[in-house]
């Protein structure tokens, strides 16, 4: 229906700029009016069209009205203050929506993926494998996850990636922390520097490693030879356990890349001999970090990209004076490996604090590329972790902070999901373990499943009753006329709209929201309105209804990572 006023509109006001020269083209958007009164569609089309036609806005909506060919189903059209034009259309008249929703069941809302698909890598979480993931890790494993099914959903080809931060002075701290777990668990007296990871986890890495190799064998070796198979082990072992924790929440990826072996490849050292031979890097120093005095600044010669040439606002270290890679220049072969597998898209999830990191791989993939923007960037905020309004201690496993697993051992994978995305990515998030264990409305992922919940009890106590379930195209929808009935309707129309929006911005906590309302508008309903009454007639056509809120409410949670239980 949507589509068909719009359409009407759009004919009256292509009809309208047809003798105007050089006139730009004017699409035509509905939207739903935040007040009732103010119909069922609304659409401010009017407003740019005067200024082109040099005429009032509520004149142009007028002579808009009189020449749009409108559907049967529009019941009155008015217009609003300076020209907004009103449709109100007729009463259940967009009900058929419930047909369709029943048809394509957990397609409903979504685009197929096909040959043209475009091709999506998305990145995320890539913690560094050093120890378990914290609550931080989390948020932004639950908005990766999330937005791949979201994306996935709305046509495109996703493939979810996992990088390794496993080459760098980290992993050397984490292969001696190991280490010197072991020697103290042969006996010895150990100090531990105060770089070295704490946390239990790390005796545990230790005794497993006591029982896969001889200690006095381990000894024995060069050091060079034992740091490389701590390195090997240590992170293998982080690795499983971090892995465990995705599976935890249900979190899978497709492939994971490894940042040493990246330069073990000789792909980083290539790309630097590359820009050097082309002239994009250069043997230069930097000038002095903002707000230190130039006498106490001494440069340091290195091998600089010229990012200022593609839109940075200082040229970037690409390796030192010796040849020695940095991190940025092995962050740039990875995200120029990404190009060269084929990928029409990037999409990176990277914690806040890489914030001014962004511009710089814009930059440098630009000049490797050509392409503007990317990758796409989503930064996420910290997640502070309270119990009744008061911060949670660190965690004895971890050593440092709380992990990831503890929380979704107390509180569920559900809440932790449903949560995290109840909030923009950049809005940090205050997060309450009791809170999100409480079974009342309140509960935001609570209040969600219960209505899918509700809906399973209705149709299993209609069930019982001997109230049978028609076919969709028996149920006569035009008794579908009451407020909440026609508002559940509406929103549920809406939902691939939704769906659209939120994958063209990158905004999966827009699927959350939504399920929110249709949770609060099914809960309204219900309060007012019984489904099995003595009007058969009713009953189907409000059985038919539920049965969609049912079906569209597990749909989004399906796309959020969470379980639309049949009782609770």
């Amino acid at each position: 229906m949507k589509q068909a006023l719009e359409q009407a509109l759009q004919d009256a006001v292509d009809d309208l700029l047809k003798d105007v020269i050089d006139a730009r083209s004017i699409q035509v958007k509905l939207s739903r009016p935040k007040m009732k009164e103010h119909g069922d569609y609304a659409c401010n089309v009017a407003m740019p069209l005067a200024s082109v036609l040099k005429l009032n806005p509520r004149h142009v909506a007028e002579k808009i009205l009189a020449m749009a060919a409108w559907p049967d189903a529009v019941d009155e059209t008015s217009i609003a203050g300076p020209g907004f034009i009103n449709i109100r259309l007729q009463k259940a008249c967009e009900a058929e929506v419930l047909k369709k929703i029943l048809s394509e069941g957990k397609a409903y809302g979504q685009l197929p993926v096909n040959s043209d698909s475009l091709k999506v890598c998305l990145e995320f979480v890539s913690a560094n494998p050093t120890g378990p993931m914290h609550v931080g890790h989390g948020r932004g494993a639950v908005v990766g996850d999330a937005l791949g099914r979201l994306l996935s959903a709305r046509g495109f080809k996703v493939h979810r990636e996992y990088y390794i931060n496993d080459a760098g002075t980290q992993i050397g701290v984490l292969a001696n922390s190991v280490w010197l777990r072991m020697c103290e668990l042969q006996g010895q007296t150990i100090t531990l520097p105060e770089s070295a990871y704490p946390g239990d986890y790390i005796i545990d890495i230790a005794r497993d490693l006591l029982l896969i190799h001889d200690f006095e064998s381990l000894q024995s070796w060069d050091e060079a030879k034992r740091l490389a198979w701590l390195n090997e082990q240590s992170v293998a072992a982080n690795m499983r356990m971090i892995g465990d924790d995705l599976a935890a929440m249900n979190i899978q990826f497709d492939s994971y890349f490894s940042e040493k072996e990246l330069h073990e490849s000789g792909k980083v050292q290539e790309l630097i001999q590359r820009l050097k031979d082309n002239g994009t890097v250069y043997l230069g120093t930097l000038p002095p970090p903002k707000g230190k005095e130039i006498k106490d600044y001494k440069p340091v010669e290195q091998w600089l990209f010229r990012t200022t040439d593609f839109g940075d606002d200082v040229d970037r270290p690409l390796a030192k004076k010796d040849g020695t890679a940095t991190y940025f220049a092995a962050d740039i072969a990875y995200h120029e490996n990404k190009f060269q597998r084929g990928f029409d898209r990037m999409i990176d999830i990277w914690g806040a604090d890489h914030g001014g990191y962004v511009t710089r791989v814009r930059a440098a993939m630009k000049a490797l590329t050509q392409r503007e923007d990317q990758p796409d960037v989503l930064l996420i905020q910290m997640v502070n972790l309270t119990r009744d309004g008061k911060p949670v201690k660190m965690s004895k496993r971890a050593g440092t902070f709380v992990t990831l697993r503890e929380v979704v051992d107390e509180v569920g994978s559900d809440a932790v999901r449903f949560n995290f995305m109840t909030r923009r990515v950049e809005s940090q998030f205050d997060f309450d373990l009791e809170e999100a264990k409480e079974k009342s409305s309140e509960n935001p992922v609570y209040y969600v499943q219960y209505a899918h919940a509700r809906v399973a009890a209705i149709l299993r106590k209609s069930k019982a009753e001997g109230v049978p379930i028609l076919s969709p195209n028996a149920v006569d929808l035009s008794l579908l006329i009451a407020d909440e009935e026609q508002q559940l309707i509406a929103n549920m129309l809406s939902y691939g709209d939704v769906l659209a929006v939120a994958a063209d911005r990158l905004e999966a906590y827009r699927v959350a929201t939504y399920v929110m309302k249709l949770a609060a508008d099914f809960h309204s309903f219900y309060h007012k309105h019984r489904v099995v009454t003595e009007d058969e007639n009713l009953t189907q056509a409000r059985l038919l209804l539920v049965r969609s809120v049912k079906q569209v409410i597990f749909n989004a949670l399906f796309l959020l990572g969470v379980s639309a239980p049949e009782e609770m």
